[in-house]
């Protein structure tokens, strides 16, 4: 059986700008499961599907593998191939 909140539960949590609706939480947030991972901010447990873009100020690793390195390493090794 679900358990039920008051809102008045979530108000140590959560902060909304009444002027921007932005919605600010205090802790991780998970995504399909009740307790995220590492100290991730936001946690997805399972498939994720975006349309648009992603956007990273530092790198994006996909299976632990850097998307940023695999990319230079693709472009060293064609600009090797080709002479």
């Amino acid at each position: 059986m679900a358990k039920n909140r008051e809102a008045s539960q979530f108000n140590s949590l959560v902060n909304v700008n009444d002027t921007t609706g932005q919605v600010g939480i205090a802790n991780s947030v998970g995504i399909n499961t009740t307790t995220p991972q590492g100290s991730y901010a936001l946690y997805v447990q399972g498939t994720t599907n975006v349309t648009g873009a992603i956007n990273s100020e530092t790198d994006v690793q996909v299976g632990g593998t850097s998307v940023l390195t695999s990319a230079q390493n693709d472009a060293v090794a064609l600009a090797i191939a080709l002479g």
